[in-house]
């Protein structure tokens, strides 16, 4: 569908003020794809994708003729190394947005194991994470999780993540093949009275040490966005069906020492319920039984911050995450971390802009998956009609 830019875009691409109004296709992981007798929702008012995880070149250029209607047809080649799962692809008319510079919407996460997070036990120095690359639930090959680690690396494509059950549900992660799991009874995070998330004093944590995330001159309206995943350690079955979370806590915190060796923090609270769970509840809402993987979105002026902090002397982020059932945290669930990303909003450009969106629509409403170590080609057509 093309958006309200893309008529702007298009329209000043006709009388010659913008040299392009389609020069990269972006694809994304963010919303739920649509079954394949499903119907579209009303794209106009899209920015942005609803988490973005490359952009590509615009390679060729076409037009047919498919069943009665004139299309308009964009192709681009995909990146061969690494492993997507597609939900959503957007047209834009550039590479990135040249208003913003080196602000400009990015990933900042992507848990790959070559990024250094480390395991912070309770009372300990940090460790490493250990990875597992073999099937989760071992030799017995029947579905479930069967790891004693609170924390522990693995890759998206595990065995673990192919049954029938979890891909219902939307458990496998998206963006790349690296995650982290974080079982759901290693921290335990409540509200202060000033509505700050404060962790428990036996919580577990992962951190990265010597990061250098400086947001200082994006605005207060720019957003972070985390991807993650939240995934049952048995996965169900017709007759027994999968225990439903009540409510999933992440807390990401950046962190540096002070001028006065105070400890200063901007913190991303994400506080999500079960929707049958949430009713009258101003939290995010998410049907955990249809649906487990989620992006949470927090703008700049929305982080809980000390007095003292400043995004130049960031050193440390920490996560911690806390998944409950009956407001217990239970052994029975892991969130795995898919990714954290900028969106620059406020960086305005009038020749710059998403022209195009759409969800996948897919049989079963799956994701497309795009193989590590693969070519592949995507393409995206503007159906044209007066």
């Amino acid at each position: 569908m093309i958006t309200n830019i893309g008529k702007n875009l298009l329209a000043k691409y006709l009388v010659g003020q913008t040299q392009s109004y389609a020069s990269h296709i972006a694809v994304g992981c963010g919303p739920t794809p649509v079954a394949s007798d499903g119907v579209f929702a009303d794209y106009s008012l899209k920015k942005s994708l609803d988490f973005e995880m490359f952009r590509v070149p615009i390679i060729s250029r076409g037009f047919v003729n498919e069943d009665g209607l004139s299309k308009v047809v964009f192709t681009a080649e995909m990146p061969t190394e690494e492993r997507y799962e597609i939900t959503e692809v957007g047209i834009f008319s550039a590479g990135s947005n040249p208003v913003a510079g080196s602000f400009d919407s990015r990933v900042i996460y992507s848990f790959a194991d070559t990024d250094n997070w480390k395991y912070n036990p309770v009372g300990l120095s940090p460790i490493e994470i250990p990875v597992k690359y073999e099937p989760l639930d071992g030799e017995s090959a029947n579905g479930i999780i069967n790891q004693e680690d609170l924390v522990f690396a693995t890759n998206a494509d595990n065995r673990i993540f192919t049954n029938e059950n979890r891909v219902e549900r939307n458990e496998r992660c998206r963006f790349l093949n690296n995650i982290i799991a974080i079982r759901g009874d290693a921290s335990t995070l409540t509200f202060d009275s000033n509505g700050i998330m404060q962790p428990g004093s036996q919580s577990n944590y992962i951190r990265l040490d010597e990061t250098s995330v400086d947001f200082t001159k994006n605005g207060p309206l720019d957003e972070l966005r985390f991807a993650f995943s939240v995934v049952n350690r048995v996965p169900g079955t017709s007759l027994v069906p999968a225990i439903i979370p009540d409510n999933v806590k992440i807390l990401i915190e950046f962190s540096h020492t002070g001028p006065n060796s105070s400890q200063e923090y901007a913190k991303f609270q994400i506080n999500v319920d079960e929707v049958s769970y949430a009713e009258g509840s101003a939290n995010q809402k998410n049907n955990f039984e249809e649906n487990r993987y989620i992006v949470s979105t927090t703008t700049f002026q929305d982080l809980k911050k000390s007095a003292n902090f400043n995004w130049k002397d960031v050193s440390v982020t920490k996560i911690y995450a806390s998944v409950t059932k009956n407001n217990l945290p239970l052994d029975s669930f892991y969130v795995c971390l898919d990714a954290l990303r900028i969106e620059n909003t406020t960086s305005t450009n009038s020749l710059y802009g998403l022209t195009g969106y759409s969800v996948i629509k897919s049989v079963g409403a799956r994701p497309v998956i795009k193989s590590a170590n693969t070519t592949n080609y995507i393409e995206f057509r503007f159906v044209l009609d007066v």
